[in-house]
């Protein structure tokens, strides 16, 4: 019995002079010291996650309503153009460069700052990108005429149900200019050159787009956006 008491004591003591509460603080502060690199380890995953494969973005306008709404937020994949090729319909997002301003440069630290908020799809200050949907792609022949305004590709009707109104007075696609076009121009339509894009926004009536820029080329498209993610009632493939 008394063995057992002297054991009991020396436990305690041992505990007291710090054996598991020691343990406890070094295993603490080897959390704290693995803190710094786990997060930089995140942080470079996420870098290479948004600039090569997937990132959200944010609609700050109404040009492709009813599609997307103002404050939408969607995912856009980078992949499927590294592999293949831009297709019809599909929904796109290209750099405001296209429209031959220079996007200005950013400081390092308003760089980093704004990374986390585009990370979840929010507005950055300090870049802007257009998404348009593609009607045409290289090679092919497009007219947008009428009243309202129809859409056809290669001398084919285009059935479009994701339109909300047709437009009556937005510019037409006849000429073979592609751009700036004239309402009242009479032809055949436009020849999309090989390796470019014409898009334009489901809104028609409110859209800056092909019609007014001309053909993009498709390096300068980012991604296909594939998917709306916020708000949830409106979560949809596109």
């Amino acid at each position: 019995m008394a063995k057992a008491g002297m054991t009991g004591v020396k436990e305690v003591t041992a505990e007291r002079d710090g054996g598991p509460r020691q343990d406890k603080s070094s295993s603490v502060m080897g959390y704290l010291t693995e803190l710094p690199i786990l997060v930089l380890f995140a942080f470079g995953i996420a870098i290479i996650i948004k600039t090569f494969l997937v990132q959200a973005f944010f609609i700050p306008s109404a040009s492709m309503v009813p599609t997307l709404q103002i404050g939408d937020r969607v995912l856009v994949e980078k992949v499927s153009y590294t592999l293949g090729e831009p297709q019809r319909q599909q929904v796109v997002v290209f750099a405001k460069s296209v429209f031959g301003g220079k996007l200005p440069d950013v400081p390092w630290y308003e760089d980093v700052r704004n990374f986390g908020g585009e990370l979840l799809g929010l507005p950055s200050a300090s870049e802007e990108d257009y998404i348009k949907r593609i009607v045409a792609v290289g090679g092919d022949t497009i007219r947008y005429s009428g009243s309202p305004r129809k859409l056809s590709v290669n001398g084919e009707p285009v059935s479009e149900p994701y339109l909300q109104h047709r437009d009556q007075a937005s510019p037409a696609v006849t000429s073979k200019a592609c751009k700036r076009l004239d309402m009242a121009a009479a032809g055949d339509g436009c020849r999309v050159p090989d390796d470019e894009i014409f898009v334009m926004g489901d809104n028609r009536s409110n859209s800056e787009d092909s019609r007014l820029i001309g053909p993009i080329k498709e390096e300068k498209i980012v991604g296909h956006a594939f998917v709306v993610i916020w708000p949830p009632v409106d979560f949809s493939g596109l």
